[in-house]
């Protein structure tokens, strides 16, 4: 799909020399399309910017339902497991790792998607993981507002230890893990 082709594109330009440096035409030049194809497809570099995050988030999130699955009758172990999946894929993850060092003045548009402007990933988290929650959990007493209140909150502490990794990832799990069983089991 070109829409694939083009995010992974410019995603390898931003791992390479920073999100300051993409531009719509090396993105194009990249992928053998016209520069024109590539605002069609995608929009403008804020669009695009959004778009990557996104599709981020949608990776992330199929890794954090299957890391769900594997603790189908205890939704704090898999709550827990599913956070420390995501911190250690995003340690390991080209793009947040430039995302998240700013170097290259990767961040310049990017950091905000998971700091200040930060809605389109949470809503997207919040869609794509409290429908898991709640069909692998049917015995924790939360209903769908509350599951996407939790996912929220889950999501925001963990962008929080991404933005600011205060802690190793095992401290901010076992952190977690409490936070996560006050939650669910009060």
């Amino acid at each position: 799909m070109l829409r694939e082709r083009l995010l992974t594109a410019a995603a390898e330009l931003t791992c390479a020399d920073g999100w300051a440096s993409v531009t719509m035409g090396k993105v194009a030049a990249r992928v053998g399309v016209s520069r024109q194809t590539v605002y069609k497809e995608l929009g403008s570099k804020s669009e695009l910017a959004e778009a990557l995050m996104l599709r981020e988030t949608d990776g992330f999130a199929v890794g954090v339902a299957q890391t769900l699955s594997g603790y189908p009758d205890d939704a704090v172990e898999g709550v827990t497991a599913a956070f420390q999946y995501t911190l250690e894929a995003a340690r390991d993850n080209p793009l947040l790792k430039s995302v998240l060092a700013g170097g290259h003045g990767g961040g310049d548009e990017l950091l905000p998607l998971l700091t200040t402007q930060s809605d389109p990933v949470l809503a997207r988290s919040v869609s794509a993981v409290a429908p898991v929650l709640i069909r692998l959990y049917p015995e924790v007493e939360l209903g769908e507002a509350e599951w996407a209140m939790a996912v929220e909150a889950f999501v925001r502490l963990l962008l929080s230890h991404l933005v600011q990794p205060a802690m190793s990832i095992p401290h901010a799990t076992e952190q977690m893990r409490w936070v996560i069983g006050r939650m669910l089991r009060a």
